[in-house]
């Protein structure tokens, strides 16, 4: 399915099987422990596998969401491994690893859709992204046209705002944990994530898009 932006609704595709949307989230890692971030001698031992392991399922999301085909985005994937290979030691001297490696995540995303405008999702991806925000539109998505609606809301929104609806709800991670990720304060996540749904809300014409994301 192409979603182009503000356009009438299309059928969508069927394509490669997406099954990382539904895994298991990501949980808080060591990296992400504010002890840990005051200490530059533990964060130097953090194995790379490991840091890897950890965080591809978040990096996998925003790629898939934004890419929307799973071979596109496991590229994309690749590609922020072997970056963060390639200088792991000095990535390890940041305060917050996790947070420098969404942010590659994100220049790579950006650098691959800015090349393949329009975005074609493929069916499977797009199933998985929309059953994520169902259990946040709390039936407001009544037919494929909302459906679409929505997904392409979410490609529109800010990239603060979309980074942490993408970690919020595909990934159902904390926000402490978001924060982490993203290198900004809680209250700024929370924020973001208010904003969000307003404009999501907007775009779906309705008053209110609930935080449908279980304990924050």
């Amino acid at each position: 399915m192409t979603i182009d932006r503000g356009a009438p609704t299309r059928r969508h595709r069927g394509g490669t099987a997406v099954a990382y949307l539904h895994g298991t989230a990501a949980e808080p890692t060591a990296d992400t422990d504010p002890g840990l971030r005051s200490d530059p001698e533990l964060r130097l031992g953090l194995p790379y596998a490991a840091f890897c392991e950890t965080h591809e399922p978040a990096w996998r999301a925003l790629a898939l969401t934004r890419i929307g085909s799973q071979s596109d985005a496991e590229l994309v994937v690749t590609a922020v491994k072997a970056d963060l290979a390639r200088c792991w030691s000095q990535v390890l001297r940041f305060e917050e690893p996790a947070a420098y490696a969404w942010r590659l995540a994100n220049r790579h995303v950006a650098d691959w859709v800015a090349s393949e405008e329009p975005v074609e999702v493929e069916a499977v991806t797009f199933a998985a992204v929309i059953g994520a925000f169902k259990q946040v539109a709390k039936g407001l998505l009544h037919s494929e046209a909302d459906e679409v609606r929505l997904y392409a809301a979410i490609l529109e929104l800010p990239d603060r705002q979309r980074d942490v609806v993408i970690l919020r709800y595909l990934l159902g991670l904390h926000v402490k944990v978001i924060a982490a990720y993203l290198g900004r304060p809680v209250a700024t996540v929370h924020s973001n994530l208010r904003h969000a749904r307003e404009r999501l809300a907007r775009r779906l014409g309705v008053g209110e898009l609930p935080d449908g994301g279980g304990e924050l």
